[in-house]
């Protein structure tokens, strides 16, 4: 992979999801963590309304309600994976429901950006999930009542996440039918128990109707360890507690959520050995506003299908730059395990040509990808 293999490095993204309150107190978290350059972008935070009937009763209608919230990520070497997320979860009381999720992904980074040196002396133990997955979820922003987000509240599969891109390859193959599908598109994260993740991904399917042309693109991939936000419903409620948060206590008694297990037979992306089989590649890219189209056009000469583009920020927390703040573009492409090296290098020879160092290139495992095929 040209002169850029010397520099790839295994390292453990974290991934902060919290309210846009906390901004403050999460850049003093990670400064103290020795963390250099923090990547944010928009995003809310989606859940169900419960409304109150004429009779005083409590029900859920189909109204949601968006929270303004945040999507931190930094990468750390894996070996401070766990006590960075204890670190986080205790500065920032994400035990309690509402204020957040966080989890670490491991995957391969060329970069030449210089890697945090990060400090967790005396960070607590606490239980972490170990057995979660992220399904990652694409579809045009239309609006309807099949949207991603919709879906998985109604199923109760997690507290959705959503944010905006830009689509761009795919549409453009489409001929006059490209009229018919917005460039800008939804991006749902959702962090569900790994043995339910391929159920509750064909559900997502059928209800979202994403088996339609120009429906959507889903995605798993393997999450190392996190906690989850388990208030996915707000209003009154008749008891002292949600069935959200006591199915939290059990998970944290039980130390998993494999006590909860919704379908059964439905592994067919496992193995005999019963670990999942990662067909595809998450490949991803961090560079300054504007540039991204020229990765872009790099990744789909190398056989990529298209990718989708957010707007980032990323935002210096040392060095004579410290409190800054440089808009960037982040593009994620999804792509069989095959084409990885060969999308991977074209990519890298984008970057090699820029006269500055700040760009990443991240590739992780995936799996479960599904999209409409025209026949």
């Amino acid at each position: 992979m040209n002169d850029l293999t010397g520099i790839s490095r295994e390292v453990s993204r974290i991934t902060l999801i919290a309210h846009q309150s906390l901004n403050g107190k999460i850049m003093e978290v990670f400064a103290g963590l020795g963390v250099r350059t923090l990547f944010a972008e928009n995003s809310r935070c989606v859940r169900q309304k419960v409304n109150t009937s004429f009779l005083g009763i409590p029900g859920l209608g189909m109204e949601f309600s968006d929270v303004a919230t945040e999507i931190f990520r930094v990468t750390v070497p894996v070996a401070a994976a766990d006590a960075v997320l204890c670190r986080l979860i205790k500065e920032l009381e994400l035990q309690i429901p509402g204020r957040g999720a966080v989890f670490a992904q491991e995957l391969t980074e060329i970069t030449r950006m210089d890697a945090s040196e990060i400090s967790c002396e005396g960070v607590d133990d606490l239980r972490l999930l170990k057995d979660l997955s992220l399904i990652t979820g694409i579809q045009s922003k239309s609006g309807s009542g099949a949207n991603l987000f919709r879906v998985a509240l109604k199923l109760g599969v997690g507290v959705p996440v959503v944010s905006i891109g830009i689509g761009t390859g795919i549409r453009d193959r489409l001929g006059l039918l490209r009229v018919t599908i917005s460039p800008e598109k939804e991006l749902v994260y959702l962090m569900v128990p790994s043995h339910d993740a391929d159920g509750l991904q064909r559900l997502l399917i059928e209800e979202g109707h994403l088996d339609r042309p120009g429906g959507g693109f889903l995605y798993q991939t393997p999450i190392r360890a996190g906690i989850v936000d388990p208030l996915i419903r707000i209003g009154r409620q008749e008891h002292a507690a949600s069935i959200e948060q006591i199915i939290a206590a059990i998970d944290d008694l039980k130390k998993g959520t494999a006590w909860r297990k919704r379908f059964f037979g439905m592994e067919s992306n496992y193995d005999s050995s019963g670990q999942p089989v990662y067909t595809h590649r998450e490949i991803g890219f961090l560079c300054h506003e504007g540039e991204g189209d020229a990765f872009v056009h790099a990744a789909m000469q190398a056989g990529a299908e298209g990718a989708t583009i957010a707007r980032l920020r990323a935002i210096r927390l040392a060095g004579d730059k410290k409190g800054h703040s440089v808009p960037c573009e982040y593009g994620i492409l999804c792509v069989a395990s095959p084409l990885e090296q060969q999308i991977l290098a074209a990519l890298s020879e984008v970057a090699a040509r820029r006269e500055d160092s700040e760009w990443v290139l991240q590739s992780q495992k995936a799996c479960s990808v599904f999209a409409h095929k025209r026949n």
